[in-house]
């Protein structure tokens, strides 16, 4: 993805590359993938990607502990906003990157569902890490801020849960009323 290569000055491999491919290409796409092949390094770069490539945007992440959102999602972003090529500007806190008052990347970790809720923009990215471990109730709760033509998701982790929103949307076209066949990306069983 000529973002990631130019902006952020890192190499991805081929599968990291279909990934943000069928996020470009496809409104909802949904990674299942085994540990350390980059799910979360792939995730901070979509966030990157879709902030500064659209203005205005928002992109909400979380994944299910705070701890996850905050040392592990975030700091992958922090981490690759830092160290990019260029300096890419705004405002970046733990948790949150400000870029103007209708543009911004947020990291929330809750259990209630009514935290999600009063985001709007013709461009929203949810992405979801370690998908397989978040409540149903927020994947109930996000659907009412994907709302737009420009609304993309990215559900990305491990498949430890045989049940749930983040398995159905591996199971079928219609993944819950999320996913469609040809944007689904695989990373199991891959190494870097």
């Amino acid at each position: 993805m000529a973002f990631a290569e130019r902006a952020l000055g890192v190499d991805l491999w081929s599968k990291q590359v279909e990934v943000l491919e069928a996020l470009r290409d496809g409104p909802r796409v949904t990674v299942r993938a085994c540990h350390g092949v980059g799910k979360t390094f792939v995730a901070a770069s979509a966030a990157l990607w879709f902030l500064y490539t659209r203005k205005p945007s928002v992109v909400l992440t979380t994944a299910p502990t705070g701890r996850q959102v905050r040392q592990v999602l975030w700091r992958q972003l922090r981490a690759l906003h830092r160290r990019a090529r260029y300096s890419l500007g705004g405002e970046l806190h733990l948790t949150r990157l400000e870029l103007g008052d209708e543009w911004f990347g947020l990291g929330l970790a809750t259990d209630e569902p009514d935290r999600f809720q009063g985001f709007h923009s013709e461009s929203i990215l949810l992405i979801v890490d370690e998908a397989a471990g978040v409540r149903e109730e927020i994947f109930d709760a996000v659907e009412g801020v994907l709302t737009t033509e420009g609304a993309k998701t990215l559900l990305i982790g491990n498949p430890t849960s045989q049940s749930g929103y983040f398995y159905r949307s591996h199971r079928s076209a219609q993944g819950g009323g999320c996913i469609s066949a040809r944007s689904r990306a695989r990373m199991c069983g891959l190494g870097r």
